[in-house]
Order: structure tokens, then sequence, then C-alpha cells
């Protein structure tokens, strides 16, 4: 070859958050504004929104930790308002109410208005929300239901993931009325308790990420309960 040497650009594994986060802010000034798109920081970034993501799981979260303004996006997608509204719901421990969702102290990171903008009432976003809730048809443990018993470990190819996606673990929530299977405390109650979605049957021992082997447990009971099938306690 007449030019000169090769060049490739290996991918780097040992990017600091601080990193992202000051290279966030940096082309927040670039493009000078308070707050900033995904579809910006793929143009101007160093690391790309995907890589921001699998790092902070959230890019409102990265915004927040970066101090930028994350009330001014114009990229919202429908998904990451129905997250926020499924969020709001478990810290409350009931469905909110729309004035509830403009309350930082709810945990909600948009304000009703963003909702009735986007859906035209907050009663329709309600019902969006729950057929989107609803839909089994993206649903990423769809391809692993079949009519084996849940608490029978399928083939290795039909099982399901471990981690419970935001999407399902809001329908469990909501199924069980955000209340503690095993002891009844709930955020509702209690506004300090910390609601998790168990496996009834532990994953490792065979138990499926689907509905019927998914239960609402407050943080101690989840603990206590470790790999436990609790169908045992209840009916002994």
């Amino acid at each position: 070859m007449s030019g000169g040497a090769f060049q490739i650009k290996l991918i780097r594994r040992d990017i600091r958050d601080e990193e992202i986060l000051e290279d966030i802010r940096q082309v927040a000034k670039e493009v000078g504004t308070l707050s900033l798109t995904r579809l910006q920081y793929d143009e101007r970034g160093q690391f790309g929104a995907t890589t921001v993501i699998r790092r902070f799981k959230k890019w409102n979260l990265a915004l927040d930790l970066a101090g930028l303004d994350i009330g001014h996006r114009q990229d919202l997608t429908n998904e990451e308002l129905f997250e926020n509204l499924a969020d709001v719901w478990s810290h409350l421990g009931r469905q909110p109410f729309g004035r509830e969702i403009s309350d930082k102290n709810t945990g909600s990171q948009f304000s009703t208005g963003t909702y009735e903008k986007r859906f035209g009432s907050w009663n329709r976003a309600l019902i969006a929300f729950s057929d989107y809730i609803s839909d089994t048809s993206t649903d990423d443990t769809s391809s692993s239901k079949s009519d084996v018993p849940s608490n029978v470990r399928p083939s290795a190819s039909r099982r399901t993931k471990r981690d419970i996606n935001w999407r399902l673990r809001a329908k469990i929530l909501i199924r069980d009325y955000c209340i503690c299977k095993m002891c009844g405390a709930s955020p509702a109650k209690n506004s300090d308790t910390i609601l998790h979605v168990d496996h009834i049957l532990a994953w490792d021992l065979g138990g499926e990420t689907l509905e019927e082997n998914l239960q609402t447990l407050c943080e101690p009971c989840n603990i206590g309960k470790s790999n436990m099938d609790i169908r045992a306690l209840q009916n002994p």
C-alpha cells in the first residue's frame, strides 16, 4: 500500500463515569443549551448515547448527574413517559393523581403538562399506559412461554431471561396492588417501604420470568426469603 499505516480505533473499556458526564456537559456547552437530547449527543459526543444509557441505565439520570435540565427535552419517547409513570406508581404504592406527577417529591421526572400535551389529557395518558403495560406482543419473555409449569425448568433454549424489565415489573406491582405478598407492607401505608418483584421459584432453581412465577415483596421480605419457595411455607 502506498498510503500510511492502517489505522484502527479500539473501544475503550476503562471509561470513568465522570469522564462521560464531563463530555455530556461539554456537548451541552457547545450546543448552548441547559439540556441535551440523545441525537445532539450522538452528533457531538465522544461516547454516544447508547454508551451513556448502558452505563447510567436512563438518559435522564445521566443528564441529572451531569447537572443539566431534564425538563425541556423534545425527543421524549412514550416509553420514557410510561416508565416514569410506573416509577411514581411504585413510589406511592397506588395509582397517582395527575397533580402528583408534577410533584418532584414523588420522584417524577416530568410534569403533568408533558403527559397532557402528548396524550391530550391525563386520563388518556393513563389509558395509553394501561394499553402499553398490557401488551405482550413485544414482551421479551413471550418466546419462552409454553405449557410447561412454571416450577419446571424448560430446555435451555427456551429459558426466559433472569432480569425483569421495567414493564413486567410494573405489571406485577400493579397486579399485586403494590402490597408485599408476605407481610402486607406497602408504600401507600409507609412511604419508606421499598418494593421488589421476586421470582416465586428462584430463577437459578428453574423458575421462569413469567407473570405466574413473579410476586411483589418488600425489601426485607425479599432479602429474608432468599431462594426459598414461599408456597411451601404458605401451604405446608
